[in-house]
C-alpha cells in the first residue's frame, strides 16, 4: 500500500494539553549506543524540561511530558519543512475555554534523540494558530514527547545535572543504585504514571491521586470537589494557557504534602477553574498533578516496566515554594534592534581628530544594531502590588529596577518577582508612546 506523506510548515503553539480516545502505533526502539546508557542533556526553563530532537531528520525542541500520552507537534523553523507520513484528520479537546481543535494524526516518522530512535513514532499535528509558545517561555518550542518515551525504557531524570539518562541495564541499578534512592509504587493507567499521596488541608486529611506531569510547570494542581475545598487564604490568579485558551483558578497552600518518605511542609497549590476541565476525561478518582516545581527537588527514575519510581532529594528539595507576588505575568513579544556602542581600536598615543575638534566623545566608537527581545505585560492581577501601581496589560517594558528590559529572560523576570517579600520593583514602561514609571512592593498573600 502506497504511504501518504504531508508537508508541513509553520503550525501552533500550546501549553498544556489532555488528549483521549486516539490510538497510538507500537514503539519500535533503536539503541544504536555501545554503552548501556545513553545521556540527553536537556535545558531546564519554568520548570519544564526541553529536549533537542530529530523528526524525520529535522531538528526540533519539545518538551519532555509525562502527562500526556501523545506526541505532539505544533510549529515548525520558520525556514524549514517536516515530512510527515500517513496524516489522518481528527479533532481534540484541550485544557482551558473546552473548545475542540482540528488536528492530524501522522504514523510511521522516525524520532532521534542521541543514539535513541524510535522507528514508528505516531504524532499528533495542530492545525490552529491559537496560542504562542515562544511568547510564555521566551524560547522556541516545537512540540512535546509524551509517556510513549518511558513506556519501554528505565529513564533517570538528574534535574541538578540537566541530564536524561536511558539505561539498558536494569541488574546494575538494582544491586548498586537504588539502594541510596527511596522506593515508590506508580500506578499505570493509560500509560501514564500516577502516584498515591497524603495531604493536609487545614486540619483534614486526605489521600490523593496525583498524575506524575513533568509538562506541568507548578507543583501541584488539585481539582476541587465536595471533599476537597480551597483553603484560606487564596488568591485568584492566572495559571496558565492550554491548548483550548487560558487557564484560571486559585492558588493556595495546604499543611503537607507526604509520599514515600518525604514530606513538604507549606505547598503552594493551584486549584484551576472547573470549566478548563469540562471537554478532558479525567481518570476515576483522580486528584491532580505534580509538576515540575516539586519534581526538581528529586533526583528520580521511572520504571514503567516494574511500575516504580525511586527518588532521592536534589539540591532544591529544601527551596521553599514561591509564587510571582508582583501580580504581573510576563510574556515575549518579539524582537526589536537595540543601538549598541563598539569603541575604537585606536592607541593610546593617537589623538582622533574629529574627536578633539568636534569636542564629540562619539567619535570614539563605531555602532551596530542588535536584535534583542521584547517583554510586555500579558496579565495584572486584580489588587495585586503592580495594578495598584498601575501596570496595565500590553505595557512594553522599558526597563526593571534600572536594567534594561532586554538584558532580561523570561525565566530571570519570574525569579525576580519571586524573589522576597517587600523587595522593591521599580518598572519603566511604555503605554502607547508614553513612558511611564511605577514603583510597587512585592507582597506575599499566602
Amino acid at each position: 500500500m502506497k504511504t501518504k506523506r504531508y508537508m508541513y510548515g509553520k503550525g501552533v503553539l500550546m501549553l498544556i494539553l489532555f488528549i483521549s480516545n486516539i490510538v497510538t502505533s507500537q514503539v519500535v526502539d533503536t539503541w544504536n549506543s555501545k554503552k548501556d546508557k545513553i545521556t540527553i542533556p536537556f535545558d531546564f526553563s519554568n520548570n519544564l524540561i526541553i529536549l533537542d530532537v530529530l523528526i524525520n531528520e529535522v531538528p526540533l525542541k519539545v518538551i519532555l511530558d509525562s502527562g500526556t500520552e501523545k506526541n505532539i507537534l505544533f510549529s515548525f523553523p520558520n525556514n524549514d519543512t517536516i515530512e510527515l507520513f500517513n496524516p489522518v484528520k481528527t479533532k481534540i479537546s484541550g485544557v482551558g475555554s473546552g473548545k475542540t481543535v482540528d488536528a492530524l494524526i501522522s504514523s510511521s516518522n522516525k524520532l532521534k534523540i542521541k543514539e535513541f530512535e524510535d522507528n514508528d513514532l505516531t504524532v499528533l499535528i495542530l492545525n490552529e494558530n491559537n496560542i504562542n509558545f515562544i511568547s510564555k517561555l521566551g524560547k522556541e518550542v516545537n512540540g512535546i514527547i509524551g509517556s510513549s518515551f518511558f513506556k519501554d525504557n528505565l529513564i533517570e531524570i538528574n534535574y541538578d545535572r540537566k541530564k536524561i539518562i536511558i539505561h539498558k541495564n536494569r541488574n546494575y541499578l538494582e544491586k548498586r543504585k537504588f539502594r541510596k534512592f527511596s522506593k515508590l509504587k506508580i500506578d499505570l493507567i493509560n500509560n501514564k504514571p500516577y502516584i498515591e499521596t497524603n495531604s493536609t488541608f487545614d486540619d483534614r486529611n486526605l489521600s490523593l491521586k496525583l498524575l506524575l506531569d513533568t509538562g506541568l510547570s507548578d507543583g501541584l494542581w488539585i481539582f476541587k470537589n465536595d471533599s476537597i475545598q480551597i483553603p484560606q487564604p487564596f488568591l485568584t490568579d492566572y495559571l496558565g494557557f492550554g491548548l483550548a485558551g487560558e487557564i484560571n483558578g486559585k492558588r493556595a497552600r495546604i499543611k503537607s504534602l507526604e509520599f514515600s518518605n518525604f514530606e513538604f511542609k507549606e505547598v503552594l497549590v493551584a486549584y484551576p477553574d472547573s470549566m478548563s476541565f469540562n471537554n478532558i476525561n479525567l481518570i476515576f478518582g483522580r486528584n491532580g498533578s505534580i509538576g515540575g516545581e516539586l519534581l526538581k527537588r528529586f533526583h528520580l527514575f521511572i520504571d514503567y516496566n516494574k511500575e516504580l519510581l525511586y527518588l532521592k532529594k536534589s539540591n532544591s528539595y529544601s527551596n521553599l515554594f514561591n509564587y510571582n507576588m508582583s501580580g504581573i505575568e510576563v510574556q515575549h513579544s518579539g524582537i526589536e534592534p537595540v543601538k549598541e556602542e563598539i569603541r575604537l581600536n585606536i592607541p593610546r598615543s593617537e589623538i582622533n581628530a574629529l574627536e578633539y575638534l568636534k569636542n564629540n566623545t562619539e567619535y570614539r566608537y563605531n555602532y551596530r544594531f542588535i536584535l534583542k527581545p521584547v517583554f510586555i505585560v500579558n496579565y495584572v492581577r486584580q489588587n495585586s502590588p503592580a495594578a495598584k501601581a498601575g501596570l496595565l496589560a500590553q505595557d512594553k517594558i522599558i526597563s526593571i529596577n534600572n536594567k534594561k528590559g532586554y538584558n532580561y529572560t523570561i525565566q530571570k523576570i519570574n525569579n525576580l518577582f519571586q524573589s522576597e517579600d517587600g523587595k522593591k520593583i521599580k518598572m519603566e514602561v511604555d503605554r502607547d508612546g508614553e513612558q511611564i514609571e511605577v514603583v510597587f512592593y512585592l507582597k506575599k498573600l499566602i
